[in-house]
């Protein structure tokens, strides 16, 4: 299941085997700057009794116009409240809020009927002013402290029913970091249909509202962990003249299914692969070592330089790792393995390819910041070959098609609690051409750096690496808009030799 990729932002990255399964995934999306001022927010079920008012206004020091919800000390609350087409998947609500006065107890409430799912609400408690949100046993948790006359980006992510028997979930968002994650539902629903904002009762109170929006999440049907999936991802590489796949080494699950179902292919063989070796794999260094030297005797492990196999450590090895490999791989009469460290900088490679006794370096990937042009991340990782040479020797270049972790901003994962940053990690697309553009640059310089680069192999970031930006996999509008898996059709074209220069790198 595919929640990170919501087709409406990132749709150009979409697998080919993924399944679009709502079409119009925007439920709401209103900024109430085109509505007339002094009338009630369109599309808003008002409840404004006497002395109170909800309508749209001009906000000084805000570009545009808001909803401002207003209730004085004699008069019951004022709410206004958005229905939506019933959903029991996932969605995303975002707004900006503010209250003149903070603490005076204003509330937003995402509910399935007469169930509230999330209630969230302003309070002054001993002085103190915040956001609060009601926890399903009634009791009142707080998300931050808030000021007066401040806005603030509200974003929540619920799921009713998340996949493979999760419980359903709320996290919470203010201005793009998270304050609450994993939390439950307030009331018990299956559903959700309506999204609420009002003052308290009885208080004066004047809450204002702007950018409202709610969206499915869980647009998207992404299931690979299929026998045909692999198979056709195979035959694509194969087309494309990808002579290997190098796989992060999961020993666990699920995460290890897309190796396995690699290796249960009957055309397994059109394709060979390799192993990159983090710390998934080297926390249990002596149980998962047995098994993938076993591998280094088939025919479809990737070999180098007269059959030694090809292995990569990322971000973590040690001497005594790359001692034990190269004495099982002895004690099994199989070659030498060729190892190599992958590191973020070109000093740290060599420091680490010194103190383990690797035999080449390169890196997993390259990206830019800030939306800079994929010709700048290009030139940078053409420069890096040349810096990763010089302090090394001997290299992989690697070939990047693309950074992007915006999706990992807007939907964090567990496992980079540090995601704040991802807003502004990105580089702007590649065309097809200029990722072959960029592979040729990596082909003639190993030709031309015959020296440095004696393993002959070029890797590219990444075949499948769609969230964060880098992928040469077929996508679903590639497919669907032309046809043709338009990134593997440039790469197909790219001579893997130079003039006078015989040597055939592998990819």
């Amino acid at each position: 299941m595919n929640r990170t990729l919501s087709p409406d932002m990132y749709h150009f990255r979409l697998p080919f085997y993924a399944d679009i399964t709502v079409p119009l995934p925007v439920l709401i999306d209103q900024s109430f700057d085109g509505e007339k001022t002094g009338t009630a927010p369109a599309g808003w079920d008002v409840t404004a009794p006497p002395g109170a008012d909800a309508s749209v206004v001009e906000v000084s020091g805000k570009a545009g116009k808001s909803a401002r919800l207003r209730s004085s000390s004699e008069s019951a609350a004022t709410t206004m409240a958005h229905t939506f087409s019933a959903q029991e998947r996932a969605v995303t609500a975002q707004w900006q809020w503010k209250e003149t006065a903070a603490s005076k107890g204003s509330l937003a409430r995402l509910s399935g009927g007469s169930s509230v799912a999330v209630d969230l609400a302003t309070r002054g408690d001993a002085g103190a002013k915040e956001l609060v949100y009601r926890a399903s046993d009634g009791s009142w948790n707080v998300v931050q402290a808030i000021e007066g006359d401040t806005w603030y980006s509200i974003k929540i992510v619920i799921d009713p029913a998340p996949p493979e028997g999760a419980a359903p979930f709320v996290d919470i968002f203010v201005d793009g970091i998270r304050k609450v994650r994993n939390a439950a539902f307030r009331d018990s629903t299956t559903v959700l249909n309506t999204l609420a904002f009002g003052t308290s009762e009885g208080s004066p109170c004047e809450l204002y509202v702007d950018d409202v929006s709610v969206r499915v999440t869980e647009s998207v049907n992404s299931d690979a962990t299929l026998q045909g999936v692999m198979d056709q991802e195979i035959q694509y590489a194969k087309n494309a003249g990808i002579d290997y796949w190098a796989f992060v080494y999961y020993p666990q699950q699920p995460l290890k299914r897309a190796r396995e179902l690699y290796l249960s292919s009957e055309n397994k063989g059109d394709v060979n692969w390799c192993a990159i070796l983090d710390g998934n794999f080297t926390g249990s260094y002596a149980t998962n070592l047995p098994h993938l030297v076993s591998q280094f005797s088939e025919p479809n492990y990737q070999r180098v330089l007269d059959g030694r196999p090809l292995v990569y450590f990322f971000t973590t090895a040690t001497a005594d790792w790359v001692a034990k490999m190269r004495a099982a791989c002895s004690q099994a009469g199989l070659p030498d393995p060729y190892i190599v460290v992958m590191a973020w900088t070109a000093q740290g490679a060599a420091d680490t390819k010194a103190a383990v006794g690797a035999d080449a370096v390169s890196r997993y990937a390259t990206g830019e910041q800030n939306g800079q042009p994929y010709s700048k991340l290009a030139d940078a990782e053409t420069s890096l070959w040349d810096q990763y040479a010089a302090a090394a020797g001997n290299v992989v270049p690697t070939v990047s098609t693309g950074w992007d972790k915006r999706p990992r901003y807007d939907y964090p994962l567990a496992w980079e609690p540090n995601y704040t940053g991802f807003k502004d990690e990105w580089t702007q697309q590649a065309t097809p051409q200029e990722i072959a553009t960029h592979l040729q640059e990596a082909v003639s310089w190993n030709n031309t750096h015959p020296e440095n680069a004696s393993a002959n192999t070029v890797l590219i970031y990444a075949w499948n690496e769609f969230d964060e930006g880098g992928w040469i996999c077929p996508t679903l509008f590639e497919i669907k808009d032309a046809g043709r898996p338009l990134r593997l059709d440039a790469i197909a074209k790219v001579p893997r030799t130079s003039a006078g220069t015989p040597r055939r790198p592998t990819l």
